[in-house]
């Protein structure tokens, strides 16, 4: 839940396609020391199979000894593969070359955002004691959950009727009776889950059930119940949280950064939508400036 999540092992692939279909073949490499294998004509470097090594930092974990190998087996394998596109005239094919400059714009775009996020400070011990404070839920008054769950379709004004199903029923138990007598279809599944595996905005209802009670969550064309089937206390004290709450704050810094700096690009930029996109392109507009 409390970390930055990025598309690294999508981006190590794309970059590793562009260095085979677009590098390999065009350049040599002077010193024979920083070669790995020589591929008919062309070269893998020992540094593609570090670069390869640090996007598989499981592999490398699980296999130290033979990682190294592994990657440059794969890497000689996507060589061949690319050589042999290459004498077949690929690397002209249209939808090769749309996806290779989708790759390129998509590296380089990530590239850019990695180093704005580069930017973000960590969290203070202040403020990491402070989120811990705010979060009770998730740290000291953290507990397991046993919850029942009731998905139902529903239109929006079918909620007096789902609120008056649930007042009468008595436990958790009687939560599927209660909505069956009051003409509602449902599906229905048991689940544990600890605090910090919750959306937040349901721990935040869950959390001030006591055993038998239940929540109401509406969503686009349906309505959820959690009936609290059981609680288990499990506190985690603030020093076994303190490091994912600093990487949780590091990575909502980053986050951070980076819509701020999109945002000032896009404001900056001429953007005229064209077509069939002009009209959507005019709301949009409209839109953003209203939230401005």
């Amino acid at each position: 839940m409390m970390h930055f999540e990025s598309s690294r092992g999508r981006q190590a692939a794309l970059l590793m396609a562009l260095a085979l279909l677009a590098a390999c073949g065009k350049a040599k490499t002077t010193d024979e020391t920083q070669i790995a294998a020589k591929v008919n004509k062309d070269e893998i470097s020992i540094h593609q199979v570090q670069y390869g090594l640090q996007r598989q930092p499981r592999l490398v974990a699980a296999q130290p000894q033979t990682a190294a190998q592994r990657v440059l087996d794969s890497l000689i394998e996507q060589e061949l593969a690319a050589q042999a596109a290459r004498s077949q005239g690929l690397e002209t094919d249209p939808a090769v070359v749309q996806a290779m400059e989708a790759a390129r714009r998509e590296v380089l775009a990530r590239a850019f955002q990695d180093r704005i996020a580069a930017r973000a400070v960590s969290a203070s011990t202040d403020e990491v004691d402070r989120y811990y404070d705010s979060k009770p839920a998730l740290f000291s008054d953290r507990r397991l959950y046993t919850l029942q769950e009731f998905s139902m379709d529903v239109a929006e004004e079918d909620t007096p009727r789902i609120q008056a199903a649930l007042k009468a029923a008595k436990s958790a138990d009687e939560i599927g009776d209660a909505l069956s007598k009051a003409g509602f279809r449902y599906k229905t599944r048991q689940f544990a889950q600890a605090a910090e595996e919750m959306p937040m905005g349901l721990l935040d209802s869950v959390a001030k059930l006591s055993v038998g009670q239940s929540v109401l969550a509406l969503q686009p064309g349906g309505a959820r119940v959690h009936g609290l089937l059981q609680a288990q206390a499990a506190p985690m004290s603030r020093n076994v949280a303190r490091a994912a709450i600093e990487a949780y704050l590091l990575g909502e810094r980053k986050r951070e950064l980076v819509a701020k700096d999109m945002k000032d690009l896009r404001d900056r930029a001429q953007i005229v939508y064209q077509g069939s996109f002009a009209q959507a392109g005019v709301a949009a507009s409209a839109a953003a400036t209203v939230t401005k």
